[in-house]
């Protein structure tokens, strides 16, 4: 997947009686500025061991940003989008591709509690798609906890079906991506 780029994708957001602006950017975990900006905003959001165990199992409470960055990110490949309202980061998600190009892998989708309920999950699952898409893979997947209910709900939703279960039981959610 190409590095360096940055995608900045507006998606403009009209409740009833404001206008807020959403857009997903590309953020890289080998870049000194936008660690300073994750560091911090992770931090917060998992200061919540059930969020955490969510969003990453095998993560150990309490939270350790620099155990996240040596577990996840060590590979160059993964894309990281982040997602901002207002200009602060209110949700991530990453993609690891596979070395045969037949699918991407998502993971480590998360939207902040105060923006949860409000399409945000949706919108990065649809952007990182169209990334997955866009570098020539057929399929999508991702791996979510049993008991992750509302996010299962949120893959069925978008049309990924059951595939099986990592040897952790994490259920394995596929989709078959079709280029438009």
């Amino acid at each position: 997947m190409s590095q360096g780029m940055r995608i900045i994708v507006v998606i403009p957001f009209f409740p009833l009686f404001s206008c807020m602006s959403i857009e997903i950017i590309h953020v890289s975990y080998h870049r000194p500025a936008d660690i300073r900006i994750l560091k911090p905003c992770l931090i917060e959001w998992f200061r919540n061991p059930k969020d955490l165990n969510f969003t990453s199992p095998k993560t150990k409470y309490p939270f350790s940003f620099n155990h996240w960055v040596q577990a996840y990110y060590q590979n160059t490949d993964i894309q990281t989008l982040v997602l901002r309202s207002e200009g602060w980061i209110v949700g991530h998600v990453s993609i690891l591709p596979y070395p045969d190009k037949s699918l991407g892998h998502i993971f480590h989708l998360f939207v902040a509690t105060s923006h949860r309920n409000q399409g945000n999950g949706q919108k990065l699952l649809v952007v990182a798609e169209d990334i997955i898409k866009k570098e020539g893979y057929s399929f999508a997947r991702l791996n979510v906890s049993p008991k992750n209910v509302i996010a299962k709900r949120l893959y069925e939703l978008a049309n990924y079906s059951q595939n099986g279960e990592t040897h952790s039981g994490n259920v394995i959610f596929k989709k078959e991506l079709t280029v438009s």
